[in-house]
């Protein structure tokens, strides 16, 4: 009996050691604040968070988030801003047109150590549209033509915006197909640079939208990227799309963004909506 007691004792202290050994710091990270430059929170959706501390990889969480880490003492905390790549809830990733955030903390065994990180865009980052242009507020705008050939309907550009003006689409019975063209600018084709679209759209039904490669001699072929879905009444999304593999089989100097709209049509041939309506606002190109 003196025997087993004592095996129990031994186990009991080899297990309370490792209990204690065991009890996690937490880092608390806080939502990304967004940098003036970079046009500050409400203009982006940046809810990701992709953490290291001490250079290990500790995951990527949707902020706000509390991290157990079994570290403790002195401490470097990375934060890789995140977003939902593609406007799909299900391809989180690092945005990599934002900085990084690094923080140096002291970490406590039980305790939790909070972090309110902030990010900007790189300093090395191109806008092929200038950010001025990309609002539609100043005295400047991305320059659209209208592609859909119906000469009695085109778009506008209105105060309707996600903040104050924008481009709006517009199609009914009468006119049931609006396709609208960017003017061409020349981006990175070879796959190793990062080329992303950032936009805002409120839409009341389905739109597409297409990138068209453009040659010397001004031929297109047009890549088909992605089609949204009809946005909640009144709401307004924001996707940020990565482009960067859509331009390498392409490799022509130029690439216009090409919006298509059209009236839906169900099953049975008949329309289910008489009007249908797109806002774009705050269309950024940025690459490397």
């Amino acid at each position: 009996m003196k025997q087993v007691i004592t095996v129990f004792l031994m186990l009991s202290l080899i297990w309370g050691c490792d209990e204690a050994e065991t009890i996690p710091a937490y880092i608390r990270i806080e939502p990304f604040n967004i940098g003036a430059s970079a046009g500050g929170n409400a203009m982006h959706e940046v809810t990701e968070g992709w953490v290291y501390v001490n250079g290990e990889l500790f995951g990527g969480f949707h902020l706000p988030a509390e991290i157990p880490v079994l570290v403790e003492g002195a401490a470097e905390v990375q934060i890789f801003p995140g977003v939902k790549v593609n406007g799909l809830n299900s391809s989180p990733g690092i945005y990599p047109m934002f900085k990084r955030y690094i923080a140096n903390v002291t970490l406590t065994t039980g305790e939790t150590t909070t972090i309110q990180p902030t990010t900007e865009y790189q300093d090395n980052r191109i806008f092929p549209f200038p950010v001025e242009n990309t609002t539609f507020d100043g005295n400047s705008s991305i320059n659209f033509v209208n592609r859909d050939f119906d000469e009695d309907n085109t778009f506008s550009v209105n105060n309707n915006g996600y903040e104050g003006r924008c481009i709006q689409m517009y199609v009914d019975t009468a006119h049931t197909i609006m396709e609208i063209a960017a003017e061409q600018v020349p981006l990175p084709n070879t796959g190793d640079v990062n080329v992303w679209l950032e936009m805002h759209h409120q839409n009341d039904v389905p739109f597409s939208i297409q990138i068209v490669a453009v040659d010397n001699t001004g031929f297109e072929t047009a890549i088909p990227l992605f089609l949204f879905n009809p946005t909640a009444e009144g709401q307004w999304n924001k996707i940020y799309f990565n482009l960067t593999d859509y331009l390498p089989d392409q490799k022509k100097p130029f690439y216009k963004l090409f919006y298509r709209l059209p009236l839906p049509i169900g099953t049975d041939g008949k329309y289910t909506a008489e009007t249908g309506t797109v806002k774009l606002d705050n269309i950024r190109l940025v690459h490397f």
